[in-house]
């Protein structure tokens, strides 16, 4: 007689985050939350299921970071209010046609913020405000015109770093 016991791993994407650049695709794909969870099951019947890490991923190439119960609690919130995805679609084809014909300037982030805040929740908080103005900047700065992927992935400028004061080592006396 055959038993089926044991333990498997599996990947859940609990929530779409929207569409957003990805550094290592180099296109527009769509982000997901979610987790790694381990399933301990008995003739394939779940018994017990453990969160083994939480993720913020792209759904095309797997390409993420790790969260912690913080910041994955609080991306969950954030993006409440987009739970359909077809809504997140749309506000992106939108997005994505208003930029073609804009040039790269805060002015036309606000101008394309205020077309699609008029029609989708991007308002519900001042975090999902800032993060949809990011988006329209990246958008803009692809798809806009004299925009460029290569313009994204341009490190920041490293901030001045003024010299540590050294410490002297000390052997710890046994």
């Amino acid at each position: 007689m055959y038993i089926a016991w044991g333990t498997y791993e599996k990947l859940k994407n609990d929530l779409s985050t929207g569409i957003d650049w990805c550094p290592n695709c180099r296109k527009f794909t769509g982000w997901y939350i979610g987790r790694r969870v381990r399933i301990k099951h008995f003739e394939y019947i779940p018994l017990k299921t453990t969160v083994l890490e939480r993720y913020e991923m792209c759904g095309k190439c797997n390409c993420g970071r790790n969260l912690t119960l913080d910041s994955y609690e609080a991306l969950k919130r954030l993006h409440e209010p987009f739970k359909k995805r077809r809504q997140q679609i749309k506000c992106f084809e939108k997005a994505a046609a208003m930029a073609e014909n804009s040039e790269i300037s805060e002015s036309a982030v606000n101008t394309i913020f205020e077309a699609l805040a008029a029609e989708y929740p991007l308002r519900s908080t001042p975090q999902l405000e800032s993060e949809y103005r990011r988006r329209i900047g990246a958008l803009l700065t692809v798809h806009g015109r004299g925009g460029s992927p290569d313009a994204l992935m341009q490190p920041a400028e490293p901030e001045p770093q003024t010299a540590a004061p050294q410490k002297s080592a000390v052997m710890d006396e046994i």
